[in-house]
């Protein structure tokens, strides 16, 4: 599955941001769907509009043309054209139901949705809780919206773009654990991320196209496929990551084991794990694009 991760996070640099907002609002069509894993149309008609919100057809359709100036297009489209509700008009009308009386006050709900009033909390969770996980890239769907991520079924073609990835995590949650002192707390996620960042890394150097999951296979493919060994001290880390992780399970699992280590315990710390794999991760990075192996895919 291929993910374009946006520029605005800092994480990777030259990549388009894309991402998803817009909810489906029909829970039961939400529920039959998701049981058969499928993505989801994003904009409502009335009818389901009118499920979230609990009141009738109708009730949506007159609060659709009282308050069209506070609605998109589409909540009141032309003879013969679908309405059409999308998340902001889905949340406007939340606030107009939860204000709306025998005799409304209808500039003082007006006012409301002027001062963004609808953008509260209460309203966005509720309509979260309509809204499927997989959902349809909507048709404005462009780079300022920095708070998802666009999936492509297909998968990803480009490795380099999986690793960095991969580090960019790895090195947020190291430098949060290291700022607030809660390294304990999020050990196994940095430490995944960062050994699989490297197995990563060290699959495209080497264009390693051999199943596997073994840094200590993948340091032997790659001196194969540059015709020199390793340097010391990269790839006595490389070696000690394998030694304690051999099959890249034991920081996910709870029932798995470390690998064959001289010693029960062993301390990790977390200040000299980034400085280190940083510098391989550059130096890898920086190899990556002097061979000219940006496109590398891997087809297992």
């Amino acid at each position: 599955m291929n993910v374009v991760i946006g520029d605005g996070t800092a994480c990777i640099a030259d990549l388009s941001t894309r991402f998803l907002q817009k909810r489906f609002g029909d829970r039961d069509t939400l529920s039959a769907q998701s049981q058969h894993g499928q993505s989801f149309v994003m904009d409502r008609n009335a009818s389901q509009t009118a499920k979230i919100l609990g009141v009738t057809t109708k009730q949506i359709k007159d609060w659709a043309w009282v308050f069209r100036e506070n609605l998109s297009a589409g909540a009141n489209p032309g003879k013969g054209q679908a309405r059409s509700f999308l998340d902001s008009d889905i949340l406007a009308l939340m606030f107009v139901r939860d204000y709306w009386e025998d005799n409304p006050d209808i500039e003082n709900i007006k006012y409301g949705l002027n001062r963004d009033e609808h953008n509260e909390d209460k309203y966005q969770e509720l309509l979260y809780k309509h809204t499927p996980i997989l959902q349809d890239p909507p048709s404005d769907l462009d780079e300022t919206w920095t708070h998802g991520v666009l999936l492509h079924s297909m998968g990803t073609s480009l490795y380099l773009e999986l690793a960095r990835n991969y580090r960019c995590s790895a090195e947020s949650l190291l430098e949060e654990a290291l700022v607030t002192r809660t390294s304990r707390d999020s050990a196994y996620p940095i430490l995944f991320a960062y050994r699989h960042t490297l197995e990563l890394y060290m699959k495209i150097i080497g264009e390693i196209d051999v199943r596997t999951h073994s840094l200590r296979q993948c340091v032997h493919l790659v001196e194969k496929r540059l015709g020199k060994s390793i340097a010391a001290p990269i790839k006595g880390w490389i070696i000690e990551l394998d030694t304690v992780d051999p099959n890249g399970t034991a920081f996910r699992y709870a029932d798995e084991k470390f690998g064959d280590f001289k010693s029960d315990e062993f301390w990790v710390d977390f200040r000299q794990l980034k400085y280190v794999m940083g510098l391989v991760f550059d130096i890898i990075d920086r190899s990556i694009l002097q061979m000219g192996l940006l496109d590398y895919q891997h087809h297992l």
